[in-house]
């Protein structure tokens, strides 16, 4: 290393790259600055290979680490932290083609101490080169740059970046292609007089006199296009610069940190030494600070980021370099901060709630006509200001509360969402925004998709999830039921009618299982209304020819909740169809198979449909609200031989009706469930007993199918049979059972037991090897519909262990 005549001991902060985060501070003479200058890092790719590559990836390639030749409070490279400079640093990038010589004389004029060297992308076309010339004394941070001005202009400043001035400015070590020159120059002077320098201003200071780059007094332009309108960005900035311009936000948030000056488009930063360096531009949108110490030092800055940087800026100092504007720790503390600004908050939510209006157009009144919407009115901006605004996009935040917030306010919503209790089904009350259809109606999946558009556009809330969760909140705080309420209303005049209604209107006869059956199905039927989910398994039958008013009865005993459509009585599809109903007929039993009547029991049985809904998340449980009555023309309909209590067939038509079904029922409905609705609260029984529930079995068993093979299986078990009947081989009960025998030799006995192998073998006289399951089944049912008779396993004589039949009585 060479040694120098003039050297001191200077201090610069270097860190390995641009995007450090740490920039500490190291002391070296001016000697040893000197020799890392001389020799550049070499690339491997040629300078126009590199002049074609991207800025992005020339920024990468030129990176070889780099220094701000002055002290910087807590290693952090902001404008505010530095403290000092050693160095005056200048990157020359204007200088004409083939002038490099030339510039070179003019540093080698200054008489002082310096060095130069060229840039990554320089060459002779376009000649870029660094000038570094160190300070007799150390400088501070407001001094530096008129400093650095004053030195370019002695230069020639029109060669000079305009930005190079900033005391806080980055300079890389040297680089260079594969095949560029690299330029290096220094000499061996005296260090430039730093008190002498600045003496060449009457006040350096003032910042009026320091020099400018030509043209750079509309570099503002060029930064305030690139920014865009203040006025004009959408959430919390543009809000915030809407009520707030330059000067304003200052006077409210900054008092004491600037003061005028003679110029009303100038202010002097307080906490520097420099005066009237912070200028205002295009009337308070822009303010652009030359105060070496300013938070805002060299940045556009509008209203909004003007308070950030002072009051938040320092928050930003462990964030990544390439940190998000709107995600740094500055700008979210920032926007709370504003959002909870009064005016701001109600000046976002005023707008929304405008542009909602807007992209919607008229909303429907409840007479159905479009009325244009005015602006939003204080009542309106009394719910809008209870949005939370998310202080990241400065738009209502994407919570289930704000989502609360506007079913239960926005005046095409409120008061239009409900869930139908009774029907377990979503409602509209009334027009919407996307549908104006003026009526109630079913929340349909096309609703789904226009209350996530109308959120998103006129809210910006897009999160169907929180969409979904607050939708069920309202529905469900504005839940009703229309069955309830309708019996609840209703007040009986004491009049009995309920008993008697099967024979008045359908001319059943009147006795007491006709009574008890009227009596007991409709206040099921109200029980089911008030206490979902009731125990209540019973049918009623209505048999009868076509006619005679089976149909309108239920139809109108219903209401607007009768329902034919019942076709299934398996799966998903049976429990979806009886949602929302009340009264269901289920018609023409008589072609119902064994299994599908079977299907039907079970169906009767359960008090609730467990189900999962389209779109639905889980399969939730649906207590039963609805009662079932059958209706047929056929007078045998009951398939099984046993398992038929569920049913009440009740014959209709044997007498002359005393009312009609198709002229006074309608008008004594409400009088009907008024007094079963008391029965009800009576406690009556959902069942049949005693007299009734006799005559009920009688009815099953009269309208059951009839089997020819019941009467022979019948009379077959009731003769006698010797009494070693089961010592008897098969070929001795044939011959006994084919009258070989005139006389039977000792006493005979009644049967005790039977099975199906015997019926079929002797009764049928069908060998047992051709007898399947399903005859053995058949045999076995006819068997246990026989009173008297009970289940049991034993030995049968030649048949051996069987599962047949005792006898009981």
């Amino acid at each position: 290393m060479q040694a120098l005549q003039f050297d001191r001991q200077l201090t610069i902060s270097a860190a390995g790259n641009r995007k450090a985060t740490q920039w500490p501070a190291q002391t070296l003479y001016w000697s040893e600055m000197v020799e890392r200058l001389r020799t550049a890092v070499r690339g491997t790719e040629t300078l126009a290979e590199y002049l074609k590559l991207p800025k992005a990836q020339q920024d990468d390639l030129k990176d070889v680490g780099g220094f701000v030749a002055g002290t910087l409070a807590g290693n952090l490279r902001k404008a505010s932290n530095v403290t000092s400079r050693d160095i005056i640093t200048l990157d020359l990038d204007n200088i004409p083609a083939g002038g490099t010589a030339d510039v070179i004389r003019r540093v080698e004029a200054l008489g002082c101490a310096y060095a130069t060297y060229s840039t990554r992308k320089h060459h002779e076309g376009a000649p870029r080169l660094r000038v570094l010339a160190p300070l007799s004394r150390t400088a501070t941070a407001d001094e530096y740059e008129p400093l650095a001005r004053k030195l370019a202009s002695i230069i020639g400043i029109s060669l000079a970046d305009p930005t190079t001035f900033q005391a806080v400015r980055l300079m890389y070590w040297p680089s260079c292609c594969a095949d560029s020159q690299y330029v290096y120059h220094f000499a061996d002077k005296p260090f430039l007089d730093t008190a002498g320098l600045l003496a060449t201003y009457q006040d350096w200071r003032d910042i009026t006199e320091w020099p400018e780059v030509p043209g750079a007094n509309q570099a503002h332009v060029k930064l305030a296009a690139k920014q865009g309108n203040p006025l004009e960005k959408r959430g919390v900035v543009g809000a915030f610069c809407r009520q707030y311009d330059i000067y304003q936000a200052i006077e409210t948030f900054l008092p004491g940190i600037y003061e005028t000056t003679a110029m009303d488009d100038r202010l002097t930063y307080l906490g520097g030494s420099t005066v009237g360096g912070a200028i205002v531009y295009e009337n308070g949108l822009f303010l652009y600070s030359h105060h070496a110490t300013d938070p805002c030092s060299g940045k556009l800055v509008n209203a909004f980021d003007l308070i950030r940087l002072h009051k938040f800026g320092d928050l930003d100092d462990e964030a990544k370099p390439d940190t998000p504007a709107n995600k740094l720790p500055s700008f979210v503390q920032m926007a709370t901060f504003a959002l909870n600004d009064a005016g701001v908050a109600a000046l976002i939510n005023q707008e929304r709630y405008e542009k909602a209006v807007e992209d919607f157009g008229s909303f429907t009144n409840a007479d159905g006509q479009a009325e244009p919407q005015a602006p939003a009115t204080e009542n309106d901006l009394n719910w809008i200001r209870k949005l939370a605004i998310s202080p990241t996009t400065g738009q209502p935040a994407k919570t289930i509360d704000n989502v609360l917030i506007v079913l239960e306010n926005d005046p095409g919503l409120r008061n239009k969402i409900a869930f139908d209790e009774f029907a377990n089904r979503g409602l509209v009350l009334g027009p919407l925004p996307w549908d104006n259809r003026n009526e109630k109606r079913s929340w349909l999946p096309s609703d789904d998709s226009g209350i996530y558009h109308y959120m998103e556009k006129a809210y910006g809330i897009g999160s169907e999830g929180k969409i979904n969760h607050a939708l069920t909140i309202v529905a469900h705080k504005h839940r009703f039921n229309d069955v309830k309420q309708y019996l609840e209303g209703l007040t009986w005049d004491g009049v009995p009618r309920l008993d008697t209604l099967l024979h008045d209107y359908l001319g059943a006869l009147d006795n007491v299982y006709t009574r008890a059956v009227s009596r007991k199905s409709f206040t099921a039927a109200v029980a089911r209304a008030m206490d979902p989910g009731v125990k209540y398994d019973n049918m009623p039958i209505l048999v009868g020819a076509q006619g005679i008013g089976k149909s309108t009865f239920l139809r109108l005993m219903g209401k607007n909740w009768f329902s034919d459509s019942l076709q299934t009585f398996e799966g998903k599809e049976a429990s979806e169809l009886i949602q929302g109903t009340w009264i269901n007929e289920v018609g023409e039993l008589n072609g119902l198979s064994r299994s599908e009547t079977n299907a039907v029991k079970q169906f009767l049985s359960r008090t609730e449909d467990i189900f999962r809904e389209a779109y639905g998340k889980r399969a939730l449980p649906y207590p039963r609200r609805c009662v079932f009555f059958g209706t047929t023309n056929d007078s045998e309909f009951l398939k099984d031989r046993t398992g038929n209590r569920r049913f009440w067939p009740v014959k209709v038509g044997l007498l002359p009706a005393t009312k009609s079904v198709f002229n006074g029922l309608e008008h004594e409905v409400d009088q009907l469930y008024a007094e079963a609705f008391v029965r009800w609260q009576l406690g009556e029984p959902l069942y049949l007993t005693g007299e009734a529930d006799e005559i009920a079995k009688e009815q099953q068993e009269e309208h059951r199918e009839s089997n020819v093979k019941e009467g022979i299986i019948k009379e077959f078990i009731s003769r006698r049979v010797p009494m070693n009947w089961d010592q008897k081989d098969i070929s001795d009960r044939r011959l006994y059972w084919s009258g070989e025998f005139e006389k039977v030799e000792g006493e005979t006995m009644e049967r005790d037991r039977i099975c199906a192998a015997e019926i079929w073998v002797e009764c049928f006289h069908t060998d047992i090897k051709y007898m399947k399951k399903v005859d053995t089944r058949e045999l076995n049912d006819i068997l246990s519909s026989f009173p008297g008779w009970e289940s049991y396993r034993g030995r049968f004589g030649p048949y051996g262990h069987q599962r047949g039949f005792k006898k009981t009585m």
